[in-house]
């Protein structure tokens, strides 16, 4: 007696919804997107605070400070002009009253040019500040540049 054997069951595979490989997929470039944008997104630190003296009094009688921070931006490294490594590593000086120097009158001093930021000096004076750098040159800043909320 000829007998037909059913064949052996096979268990199904898993259905995925249609769409589900390409929605993974571009999850995933999305994240190594945001993972490259993090490690090259600029970084800044604050290197020095030089504070206005209490014997010198501007107009908005608030109290001002003048933030070194260092910026580190490798995304400028990109950049294809020729003076990459400037926008790289900067220097800004920030003078205003915001004491974590995210917000004033910012003056830019590029890493690696004679300026010698680490060794600047600030003198406050009614007028303005005075900035040295450690080269010698000096910046007048106008108070008006960093005063009444600027």
């Amino acid at each position: 007696m000829n007998v037909l054997a059913s064949p052996p069951t096979r268990p199904l595979p898993e259905k995925r919804p249609p769409g589900l490989r390409w929605a993974l997929g571009g999850a995933a470039i999305v994240a190594v997107l945001a993972v490259a944008v993090a490690l090259w997104w600029p970084r800044s630190t604050v290197v020095a605070v030089y504070r206005q003296p209490a014997g010198v009094v501007y107009a908005d009688n608030v109290r001002h400070v003048a933030v070194l921070r260092h910026v580190r931006a490798p995304i400028a490294a990109l950049q294809s002009s020729g003076a990459a490594a400037s926008r790289e590593n900067h220097y800004v000086l920030v003078l205003g009253s915001d004491p974590s120097g995210g917000y004033g009158h910012p003056v830019r001093l590029d890493a690696g040019t004679g300026t010698d930021a680490e060794r600047l000096t600030v003198e406050w004076s009614p007028a303005g500040a005075t900035v040295t750098y450690g080269s010698g040159h000096r910046l007048f800043v106008p108070a008006a540049s960093f005063t009444g909320g600027r």
